[in-house]
């Protein structure tokens, strides 16, 4: 119930929604703060900065960038001072609360709601932090309209990692858990999260290629995960990222029983639309696969999410990355239920790709350039697919 007071020595409107997935309370104008509803701190907005704070305990501000938003984490000093502050303002709140002309109603709601934030303090925030990096392995990457899923670690690490640009996966080697361990996983996911699992609509099953699991394996991974997780409507839905050049690992029925399974829609990182291209990138296959693969997906039920990178291949690849790309993307056919994510890319330290460009003397673009690139590749995509989102992915300002 959306709950409006206001306060009686200060004039200040206070406004709380406490009904929804999340708790959101602000004391005054310009200030409030979300929480899951386990009482655990997910983002603040507190003079004029915007704050979120990630599961493994850090604090990031928002900031905003002309290529997207950017991020700056806080020193440990200013993160604990900025959570005194945020605490110190919700017990103020909780002790004035018998003083507001409140209806009992609303006022119980409100009175539990705090005392249950308040309780998930500081030292039970840090804490939590320790107990989330026991749980996981580091969640290197989501799609953006997955930072709110309930991820899940199935394997650990890309089967494949060996692609010049990307070094999302390059501290671990690639492992599938073993029934036992993957059950002990969403077990103890299931008590970390506790009632905050409403927020987390969908799982991610993670890290980069779990979808290659062999068929019986996987199917029990999916067994399991909506024993722990499906909703009372049924399947809790599950995304996932796969590479293109393994789908063709699955028959059609295959995917199909995953779908049945909660399976919704696998992402794939194509990242350009040239054979020339994908081979300088080291990626494992062709354009022909991505689009067979697409099409195998579709066969069975699976949306697809298509991402495609701006700025990779530079100067020499420019042209040709665009105009193949965007025939890729037609050929495949996409729907209103599947995605294309344009992302920018980001060197990375530790990766080979900079100097196997610099020694191929292809000149990186500008940031003027990669907007250019992103510019003209959305319109021309949404001209061949126009019942298809497409949209920005900024990798760069991925956080949990």
């Amino acid at each position: 119930m959306p709950i409006h007071i206001t306060h009686p020595d200060t004039a200040d409107t206070i406004t709380a929604n406490l009904a929804g997935a999340a708790l959101v309370i602000s004391p005054r104008y310009g200030t409030s703060y979300s929480f899951d509803r386990a009482g655990r701190l997910l983002g603040l907005f507190y003079a004029t900065r915007s704050y979120q704070r990630t599961l493994d305990h850090h604090i990031l501000e928002r900031l905003a960038g002309r290529n997207g938003p950017r991020r700056r984490e806080l020193s440990i000093a200013d993160r604990d001072d900025l959570l005194a502050r945020v605490f110190d303002d919700l017990r103020t709140l909780s002790d004035s609360l018998p003083r507001l002309d409140i209806p009992p109603d609303e006022s119980r709601v409100l009175v539990a709601a705090l005392d249950r934030v308040l309780g998930f303090g500081p030292d039970q925030l840090a804490a939590d932090g320790a107990v989330f990096q026991t749980l996981y392995q580091p969640v290197s990457i989501l799609p953006p309209d997955q930072y709110l899923a309930l991820v899940l670690q199935a394997t650990e690490g890309c089967s494949w990692n060996r692609c010049t640009f990307c070094g999302l996966y390059r501290d671990r080697r690639f492992r599938i858990l073993n029934p036992e361990s993957f059950r002990d996983h969403c077990a103890h996911v299931r008590d970390f999260f506790g009632d905050g699992l409403s927020l987390r609509r969908g799982i991610f099953l993670a890290d980069a290629n779990a979808l290659i699991i062999p068929q019986a394996r996987l199917r029990a991974i999916f067994e399991t995960a909506q024993e722990f997780f499906a909703t009372p409507e049924g399947p809790r839905p599950v995304y996932s990222f796969v590479s293109a050049f393994d789908v063709e690992r699955k028959s059609p029925d295959e995917w199909a029983e995953l779908h049945t399974l909660g399976l919704d829609r696998a992402y794939i990182g194509m990242e350009t639309g040239d054979d020339g291209l994908l081979r300088f990138l080291n990626k494992p296959g062709t354009v022909q696969d991505a689009i067979q693969a697409v099409q195998a997906l579709h066969a069975g039920g699976v949306a697809t999410g298509v991402i495609l990178m701006a700025g990779i291949g530079g100067d020499r690849y420019a042209q040709d990355h665009m105009d193949h790309s965007v025939e890729a993307i037609r050929a495949m056919q996409l729907g209103p239920r599947d995605q294309v994510y344009l992302s920018n890319y980001v060197p990375a330290p530790l990766t080979e790709y900079p100097a196997l460009a610099a020694e191929a003397g292809i000149r990186a673009l500008s940031v003027e350039e990669i907007e250019a690139q992103l510019r003209e590749m959305q319109t021309r995509l949404r001209e061949v697919v126009s019942q298809t989102v497409v949209s920005p992915y900024h990798v760069d300002g991925f956080a949990l």
